[in-house]
Formats: C-alpha cells, sequence, structure tokens
C-alpha cells in the first residue's frame, strides 16, 4: 500500500473515532435532559413557591437598605401574592415565620417611605 494510502485510511480511522465521540457525547447529553425533565416531573410546586419567596424576602431587604423603595416596593407585593399559595403545602411553623417577615418588611417599607418625604 502507498504511503497517500496509508494516510488516507487513518483519516478515515479518525473520522470514526470522532464520529463514535460525537454519538456518546448525544447520548449522553439526551440523558442529561432526560434526568431533568424526569426531577422537573417529580417537583413539588409548593418548595419552589417557598424558595421563591424566601429569595424575594432576600431580595427586599437588600433593595430596603440600599434606598431602592420601587424595586423593594415590587419584591414585598411578590412576597404578598405568593405567601398565601402556600397555605396547606408547608408547615404552618414555616408559613408564619414568612408571614412575619412579610410584616416586618412592610413595616420597614412604609418607615423608608415616610424617611424619604
Amino acid at each position: 500500500m502507498s504511503e497517500s494510502a496509508d494516510e488516507h485510511e487513518h483519516e478515515g480511522d479518525e473520522v470514526a473515532v470522532e464520529e463514535t465521540e460525537a454519538e456518546a457525547e448525544a447520548e449522553e447529553f439526551a440523558g442529561a435532559v432526560e434526568d431533568m425533565l424526569e426531577t422537573i416531573r417529580q417537583a413539588k410546586v409548593a418548595p419552589l413557591v417557598l424558595s421563591t419567596v424566601s429569595t424575594f424576602a432576600s431580595v427586599a431587604y437588600g433593595k430596603l437598605e440600599a434606598n431602592d423603595l420601587t424595586e423593594a416596593k415590587a419584591a414585598i407585593d411578590v412576597i404578598d401574592a405568593l405567601l398565601p399559595l402556600l397555605s396547606g403545602d408547608i408547615d404552618e411553623d414555616i408559613r408564619r415565620d414568612f408571614g412575619q417577615a412579610l410584616t416586618n418588611l412592610k413595616l420597614a417599607y412604609a418607615d423608608a417611605v415616610a424617611k424619604a418625604e
């Protein structure tokens, strides 16, 4: 076999290896996507809402500290809208704690607005 034929055959082997690796990566990606979809299918809404409420509480406190009252009010309003959705789906003590945090945020917001006027 000539040197050129050997090179051509070697290049063909490299292409086949690359195609096999690409197929393996595609299968791995498809498996990861399916795992993620299954996790989403099994997820309960209440813990996601609770996590969102917690995030917005942190945002609201931060915005109040920064005296960004428009953003603080928006975050407080989100908490106010989401918290009733958790009734009966989470431990009552946790819901009560978040209700108290909402009350504290509303009071802090009112104080900040009064100071700004």
